[in-house]
């Protein structure tokens, strides 16, 4: 098997569609499933359940297992993955404590591109204008201004008096994105 190495930011792309979160969601209530099944379950067809599970599959969330004509998924994270176990713990602790799929994606959009991880480690470092953030990321001050714009408008950053900082978190689905997204 080819190993896997998915990226932060494309984990929580793959976690920000609400098609692939009720999929993920139907698995932690029922353990395992078929595709045809699932698809059913959550009102998609064969295909799209298909291409929704793959990617949760390529993330290390789900694995899959072929048994004669028909594929089966369960929720359980590929050891190989870096953070699939931290990202699916993430996500049954989501569905445990009943979290709006629309919440969980909101979050998750936070962290779907490289750059905003870069600009989350960088504030990390301590608080700063958009001038020294620009140089110190190497992000062009229009970029910037539209990662700020996103990170800013889900709380993970605040700027006061023209400087930026990063927000602590009290919500535990953004704490823990933060401290993955920081490589903690």
């Amino acid at each position: 098997m080819e190993s896997l190495h998915p990226t932060v930011w494309r984990t929580c792309r793959a976690l920000s569609n609400n098609k692939r979160l009720l999929l993920l969601w139907k698995l932690l209530q029922v353990g395992e499933s078929s595709v045809s099944q699932l698809g059913d379950a959550v009102g998609l067809s064969e295909s799209a359940a298909s291409t929704c599970l793959r990617a949760l599959n390529t993330r290390g969330l789900i694995l899959a297992e072929r048994r004669k004509k028909y594929v089966f998924y369960r929720p359980e994270a590929n050891p190989e993955v870096e953070h699939a176990d931290r990202f699916l713990k993430m996500m049954r602790a989501c569905y445990d404590g009943f979290m709006p799929l629309d919440l969980v994606a909101y979050h998750m959009t936070a962290f779907t591109h490289p750059r905003r991880i870069d600009i989350v480690r960088a504030l990390n470092e301590g608080p700063c204008d958009e001038v020294q953030l620009s140089i110190q990321t190497r992000i062009s001050p229009q970029a910037l201004y539209r990662h700020l714009r996103k990170l800013t408008a889900r709380g993970y950053v605040e700027k006061v008096h023209e400087t930026l900082s990063l927000v602590p978190q009290e919500n535990q689905l953004a704490r823990e994105l933060l401290a993955i997204a920081l490589g903690l």
